[in-house]
């Protein structure tokens, strides 16, 4: 039986309600968000959680200590003066950017790519381009809290 277009379309449609509906009982929801998005479905419309990033960007917080589910927009050139650091930029819900540095001696770099969904805690400083977060790897002093960044199941800490 030879189907229409727009039969195929509402058959695939069915099939990845069936997929999202079954998921939802059994899986965490970013991974139902990912199957969607492969798809088609929903690509931008994840629900991240910047709250914590957006209230220390309107205070122009100085160190501190956030948490950030956000998409890498964009992955920058290795920062080799010093310490190495892994630097990308983070997209939140408002449209500012935030300037991640992963400290490559104290911790793994992150395989990502721009669009991957990233969970982060580090040490956030404003800045007048919407600032940065550092300290994104295990601690080596009792006086500053650790930091990571969670990806597909793994932290890189």
């Amino acid at each position: 039986m030879t189907r229409s277009p727009k039969q195929f379309d509402k058959l695939r449609a069915n099939a990845i309600f069936m997929i999202f509906l079954f998921s939802w009982l059994i899986q965490p929801t970013v991974l139902i968000e990912k199957v969607l998005a492969q798809n088609g479905f929903m690509a931008n419309s994840v629900r991240l959680d910047d709250r914590e990033a957006l209230n220390a960007q309107a205070d122009h917080a100085i160190k501190r200590e956030i948490t950030v589910e956000a998409r890498v927009k964009k992955l920058l050139p290795e920062d080799t003066r010093g310490l190495p650091h892994e630097k990308f930029l983070i997209e939140l819900s408002n449209g500012t950017t935030i300037l991640i540095a992963h400290d490559l001696k104290m911790a793994p770099s992150v395989p990502i790519q721009p669009g991957d969904i990233l969970r982060i805690h580090g040490e956030y400083i404003w800045n007048s381009r919407g600032g940065l977060i550092h300290w994104t790897h295990h601690t080596d002093t009792p006086r500053h809290e650790g930091g990571w960044i969670d990806f597909n199941g793994t932290r890189y800490q």
